[in-house]
């Protein structure tokens, strides 16, 4: 009897599709380059803070840090679910929408939204009939200036890195970006471009909670270690650490 409710047990565990499982390492889908969160070094290594937040979240979960796969931002949920990788650690914001094709690790950090435009140019979020600005393809970002800059003309690409290259050619007015990613991006910038106005973290319809690690439905188990790692790495400074090479202000949650 006890072998026939094991038995059933592991039936009715694989038909939920939660049962536990040990993973000897984890696949984690990234968008790069998309600094100062993650990007490639010259070695061809990848580097940032989610890539060695990541690494220590696996490391607690595998003894190993994660295997990487790069993969462009507009694909990266499709990826996920055609189990490309097993779960998402790229600066993917808590949104009630993905919350329809996706499991959510509790927020590992919060960060604002923010305008980037030259300096000496007279942009302003406030003033946008015909102005060209440049968002990341199926980001909030290109969702929130959809729906508030009607009357400007939404430029999307697929990478961050993308955006900076047309800023200086002179091909776009604005950029609408996260704003740690924004500082980093145009940091060299030829044509002093700058965080216009206040950055923006509100509303939440847009912005959502923070942001979190991905993960297929069925994976709670996974998502649960995560969470347990996350916790771990919070508690005993190695998340503090890390976030202090990369930022001098707290994006913790």
């Amino acid at each position: 009897m006890k072998r026939t409710l094991m038995a059933l047990a592991g039936v009715l565990a694989m038909a939920s599709g939660a049962e536990a499982r040990d993973y000897e390492t984890i696949r984690v889908g990234v968008d790069s380059p998309y600094p100062p969160f993650e990007f490639t070094n010259p070695d061809g290594s990848l580097g940032g803070f989610e890539i060695e937040l990541g690494n220590e979240v696996c490391k607690e979960i595998t003894k190993k840090p994660c295997d990487w796969v790069v993969q462009a931002w507009d694909g990266i949920i499709p990826g996920l679910q055609s189990r490309k990788y097993d779960m998402i650690f790229s600066s993917m914001t808590i949104s009630e929408e993905r919350k329809k094709h996706v499991l959510f690790s509790a927020p590992y950090y919060l960060s604002p939204s923010g305008y980037f435009a030259p300096k000496a140019s007279k942009f302003s979020p406030k003033s946008t009939k015909d102005v060209r600005i440049g968002v990341q393809r199926a980001t909030v970002q290109d969702k929130y200036a959809t729906e508030v800059h009607k009357d400007a003309k939404i430029v999307r690409y697929t990478s961050a890195d993308d955006l900076r290259v047309d800023m200086a050619g002179g091909r776009l007015d604005a950029v609408f970006i996260e704003a740690p990613v924004g500082v980093d991006l145009f940091k060299e910038s030829k044509k002093d471009v700058v965080l216009i106005g206040e950055s923006i973290s509100e509303p939440k319809e847009f912005f959502g909670d923070g942001i979190g690690a991905a993960f297929r439905k069925r994976d709670k188990d996974l998502a649960e270690k995560v969470n347990k790692a996350l916790e771990k790495l919070k508690n005993d400074g190695t998340y503090d650490a890390i976030m202090k090479k990369y930022f001098d202000y707290s994006i913790k949650v």
